[in-house]
């Protein structure tokens, strides 16, 4: 005897209801309480710390490894640009590997093999035969191979975000995370200053791959790993929305012919020329330009500033979002501190002729950055939102790629005119045009 209709329709309402309210089960169990947030954003964040410190050391040292080696400013640039011919490899993979298998266990594979490197650092150039050729080669390839496994890093950190933390509260909570970047720098010019003055600069590695151990274990004793079940495709549900499933396929049609997407690459790609310029030539511009300045300063006070600005962006972005003011609106405004006033500020450094006017647009550079990370950096969980972690690996491939055509071809315009100006100059309009493409284009609402 076949089952009523109304039956039949009976059912099908349990089932849905079920599956609605199973659905929500997940997605709620895949955000950090407050307490969890909390002790998880301050654990990312002195990641980022130790991330970007190991990651800028190479630049701190430089002018002592440039005297103990001959290094001319071609091969200086190719040993810092070298980090970033690794570090776009892994972006994209790192990424989907976190939205599959879980941000955390990503993050600490990952950690422990780029903090090994880090420790050994200064054992490579010795492992030659003596020659500076076999030395740079060495060099070039332990940086290189930092560069592929610290790019899983932050599309996994991105991932856990995405998957972990409300949507209203994600760009501050990222932001903060990534005000770490700009600590880990400071961290490098305070302490890696004192540490390269008194014990020289195979120390400064040492000191920072041990402090990636103590992290590393840290976070394995009192993360997520170990109650953390890998999410599959089918659970790995947005918690704005449980019935919509991130195990729809990406819509690369869409998303290729998609303005707002090419606006964030483009963006994107020109702060990955402009920042890591700033970023690694900064100590070697006070050196040979302000010789008689005290390192500890200009290594650590833009950095100290920057760190501020980026927590304090972060809130400020977090409540426009608040007040109601849109995604798009609040992306394209932080922006124009991100881009826009950092290219001016690197376009008058060839009006300044002074330590102090030169150290105050250095730091004005660096506070004005640090809008970055509630503009652009966000840019993937708002127009892919099922898709955070690999959409961020996505564009993070094309912001590594210009960074090291841009500090080598620093190097080599220092090296054929000896023209800071113009590669600062050179430098800014990058940065400014970069602004007006995802001023025109940008948008802060999914594109399909």
């Amino acid at each position: 005897m076949s089952m009523p209709s109304n039956g039949l329709d009976q059912q099908k309402s349990m089932t849905s209801k079920e599956c609605s309210s199973k659905d929500i089960k997940i997605a709620s169990s895949q955000i950090w309480s407050p307490e969890r947030q909390a002790f998880m954003m301050w654990m990312y964040f002195a990641g980022s710390i130790i991330v970007y410190a190991s990651r800028t050391a190479m630049a701190l040292c430089m002018p002592e490894m440039y005297d103990e080696f001959g290094w001319d400013k071609r091969q200086q640039g190719l040993v810092m640009a070298c980090f970033l011919w690794g570090y776009p490899i892994t972006q994209i993979l790192g990424g989907y590997m976190a939205d599959r298998f879980g941000a955390e266990r990503v993050i600490l594979c990952a950690g422990v093999c780029w903090t090994t490197i880090t420790l050994f650092t200064p054992v490579f150039p010795y492992l030659s035969d003596g020659s500076q050729k076999s030395s740079l080669s060495l060099v070039i390839f332990s940086r290189m191979s930092q560069g592929v496994l610290q790019g899983m890093h932050y599309p996994s950190v991105m991932s856990a975000t995405g998957t972990h933390v409300v949507e209203t509260e994600r760009t501050q909570v990222y932001s903060l995370i990534s005000a770490g970047t700009h600590g880990g720098t400071l961290f490098t010019g305070l302490f890696g200053s004192i540490i390269l003055h008194h014990f020289g600069w195979g120390s400064v590695f040492n000191f920072l791959g041990v402090l990636g151990y103590i992290w590393i274990a840290l976070l394995y004793a009192h993360g997520d790993t170990k109650n953390h079940k890998p999410i599959s495709v089918k659970e790995n549900i947005s918690s704005e929305n449980p019935s919509k499933k991130a195990s729809k396929p990406l819509p690369w049609r869409k998303v290729l012919t998609a303005s707002p997407f090419w606006a964030m690459i483009l963006a994107h790609f020109a702060n990955g020329y402009s920042y890591f310029v700033f970023l690694f030539w900064l100590p070697s511009y006070f050196h040979e330009n302000h010789p008689h300045s005290q390192p500890w300063v200009y290594n650590v006070l833009p950095w100290l500033i920057s760190m501020v600005s980026a927590g304090l962006f972060g809130k400020l972005a977090t409540y426009f979002l608040k007040l109601g003011y849109s995604k798009t609106f609040t992306r394209k405004t932080f922006n124009v501190f991100a881009m826009l006033v950092f290219g001016m500020a690197l376009l008058s450094i060839s009006y300044s002729h002074s330590y102090q006017t030169t150290l105050f647009i250095f730091c004005v550079a660096a506070a004005s950055h640090g809008a970055y990370q509630s503009s652009v950096v966000m840019n993937p969980s708002d127009i892919a939102p099922d898709h955070t972690g690999f959409m961020f690996g996505v564009m993070n491939t094309f912001g590594a790629i210009p960074g090291f055509i841009g500090t080598y071809v620093s190097g080599a315009i220092l090296e054929m005119t000896s023209n800071w100006n113009l590669m600062y100059s050179v430098t800014g309009w990058v940065s400014i045009a970069g602004w007006a493409v995802f001023a025109y284009w940008g948008s802060g609402e999914p594109i399909f």
